[in-house]
């Protein structure tokens, strides 16, 4: 099975063959929630660079306005103004995050901003406390390289989103930082104990895997990569 990315370029999806190689999480939850309470109030002021691609990346869901969209991992809500800006009056934004601290950010911004229609729940995005089909669109920033148990988390976004529904992360490449040495190595493992970042998440392969019809957009050399991935309608025939 290939996908088309923004490029022309074909990539071989994984779906079908051997699945990812299977790892001790490199950080357990706990570890992840102590270091993004530290992170909440200065989250905001340290990751909202638009070089980042964000706005692309929310861009590239499609949002109609009515929509039920579900971001996850959703932090401090930082995506959240345009978001709600896209969904309207009429749609509904959920943000699910495991930081209590980071939560409570996004919920005073929600309330500071009369949102009505976005709510914030504490969920670990590898069982999300939501029905099948429940959300129309799925969004994911530079949190699948940190979720520990990340194929659970893109296959229950695959379960929640409607058929036909759209899911869009934003993620950095895999980085097999095993192979490193000298200074290049000190400064990978130092960037992934402070951010929580697992370098050997093999985030785009999952996606793939769980999703038939995958798109990727590469950003800086592909370094950073937009994933905009589609659940099938129903009785229609996957991509071969």
């Amino acid at each position: 099975m290939t996908t088309d990315t923004e490029h022309g370029i074909r990539i071989q999806a994984a779906a079908g063959k051997t699945a990812s190689r299977k790892a001790s999480p490199m950080f357990t939850t706990g570890e992840i929630r102590k270091v993004f309470t530290d992170w909440a109030p200065r989250y905001d002021a340290t990751h909202a660079w638009r070089t980042l691609k964000r706005r692309e990346a929310r861009l590239a869901l499609g949002v109609q306005p009515g929509d039920r969209v579900i971001e996850i991992a959703c932090g401090t809500g930082l995506n959240f103004p345009h978001l709600r800006q896209l969904v309207g009056d009429l749609g509904q934004l959920v943000g699910v995050d495991l930081t209590p601290a980071m939560l409570e950010v996004a919920r005073e911004s929600a309330s500071r901003n009369g949102w009505k229609n976005v709510e914030v729940r504490e969920a670990d995005a590898a069982d999300l406390p939501f029905p099948a089909a429940s959300f129309d669109k799925a969004f994911c920033a530079f949190a699948l390289n940190i979720i520990p148990e990340y194929e659970r988390a893109v296959a229950e976004v695959m379960r929640v989103l409607v058929p036909g529904g759209r899911f869009v992360a934003l993620e950095m490449r895999s980085m097999d930082t095993q192979s490193w040495s000298g200074w290049t190595a000190r400064l990978a493992h130092r960037f992934m104990r402070v951010c929580t970042v697992d370098g050997s998440h093999r985030s785009l392969e999952a996606i793939q895997r769980a999703f038939p019809d995958v798109q990727v957009r590469p950003y800086w050399a592909g370094m950073l990569y937009v994933a905009v991935a589609k659940k099938p309608r129903v009785g229609s025939a996957w991509p071969s």
